[in-house]
């Protein structure tokens, strides 16, 4: 009896141990799972605080891109005198819709159409000389563009843009 005894308590110690084994080897093995996804989470954890330092920078550069842009659009501002440009686009406006209207009233007459076609031409070509003007450098910048610029009809371009506006 007490060899039962002594192998019933050898066989409860066993069973004991291979339960205990059996746990270990399951937590290590849920240890080395964890251990695996620990090592995935900090890679993309790396590169995304990467890929924020780029972003960030990135913004920082559009940033002060804009409030240099904003800066010219500022001086630009200074540059144009409003009201004169306002006034002649109007009075183009209204000369180009009493010569459409005299077209369709007329229909005979083309010359009109080419007068106005003529007066556009003649826009696009007084726009693209002062551009020349301001970009060539001819003018003494204030900050990066020049005060002179501030649209007053003196050349040959700008008088006859304004003649044909005054019409």
């Amino acid at each position: 009896m007490v060899t039962d005894q002594n192998h019933s308590s050898d066989v409860s110690s066993e069973q004991e141990v291979i339960r205990r084994t059996e746990k270990i080897a399951k937590l290590l093995g849920t240890d080395k799972q964890n251990a695996e996804v620990y090592i995935t989470l900090s890679d993309e954890n790396r590169v995304l605080k990467k890929q924020l330092e780029e972003y960030h920078s990135q913004y920082n550069t559009l940033e002060r891109r804009v409030k240099r842009l904003e800066r010219d659009v500022k001086d630009l501002d200074e540059c144009v005198d409003r009201e004169t440009v306002v006034d002649l686009i109007q009075k183009i406006v209204l000369s180009l819709v009493r010569e459409k209207s005299l077209i369709k009233n007329n229909p005979f007459s083309s010359s009109s159409d080419y007068s106005s076609d003529s007066d556009i031409d003649e826009i696009v070509k007084m726009i693209k000389h002062q551009r020349i003007q301001i970009s060539s450098g001819s003018a003494k910048p204030k900050g990066r563009f020049q005060k002179k610029n501030v649209y007053h009809p003196t050349s040959p371009d700008q008088l006859s843009l304004h003649a044909i506006a005054n019409r």
